[in-house]
Parts: C-alpha cells; sequence; structure tokens
C-alpha cells in the first residue's frame, strides 16, 4: 500500500506541471530528487556543485530541479567570489550549461 502511495504521489508530481511563459516546467521535491540520484537520471547536486566551480565557483544561495521538455535541469543561485548574484541554469543529468547560452558575465573558475 505504501509503495502504491509513494509511486502515485512521484507520478503526480512529475505530471501535474507549473506553467511559467508558455512552457511546461515541472519543479521536484526533495525526495523525488534522491529518486532521480539513485536511478542515474540526474547528478546530485553536491556533484554538480563541484563541477560548477571549474567555471563558475561561489557560494549556492539557492537550487531548484525542474523537468521541461523531458530534460533535467537545476537552476541555481550562486554568490560569486566578487558578491555578485548570478543566477546559473544547468544540465542535471551532466552539470554543464546549455552550450547554446553564454555563462553570466561574473562568472569565474575557482581560484587557488
Amino acid at each position: 500500500m505504501t509503495r502504491a502511495l509513494f509511486s502515485i504521489l512521484f507520478a503526480l508530481g512529475v505530471l501535474m506541471p507549473k506553467f511559467a511563459t508558455g512552457s511546461t516546467l515541472v519543479e521536484l521535491e526533495h525526495y523525488q530528487a534522491k529518486h532521480l540520484v539513485s536511478a542515474g537520471k540526474i547528478l546530485s547536486l553536491d556533484v554538480t556543485l563541484s563541477k560548477t566551480k571549474h567555471f563558475c565557483y561561489g557560494k549556492l544561495i539557492d537550487a531548484h530541479l525542474y523537468q521541461e521538455q523531458g530534460k533535467w535541469r537545476y537552476d541555481l543561485q550562486i554568490k560569486a567570489q566578487r558578491g555578485q548574484i548570478i543566477d546559473l541554469s544547468l544540465d542535471a543529468s551532466t552539470g554543464q550549461p546549455n552550450p547554446n547560452k553564454p555563462l553570466p558575465s561574473g562568472c569565474r573558475a575557482f581560484e587557488d
């Protein structure tokens, strides 16, 4: 019974979209994200942040996981080394930014 309830709630969480600017976005809860990490569909936030420091280092302020058009995306807000607040979207399966969009100007790699 509990497993069936979990499956139904998970399906509802994935299938019930939030509408934003004409595209369908689904934001997931923490337990749903853990399930996707366990299933190998996305990277954990920790792994993603360790990759991020190589091109946009800073302190994490906020993070959200979305599904849009079948792809998983982390939207991060980072306070960069120089104090700027940076909004960054990353592919949650690779931890990489969209190659077709430039990085925000405040992004810098980690400096020893």
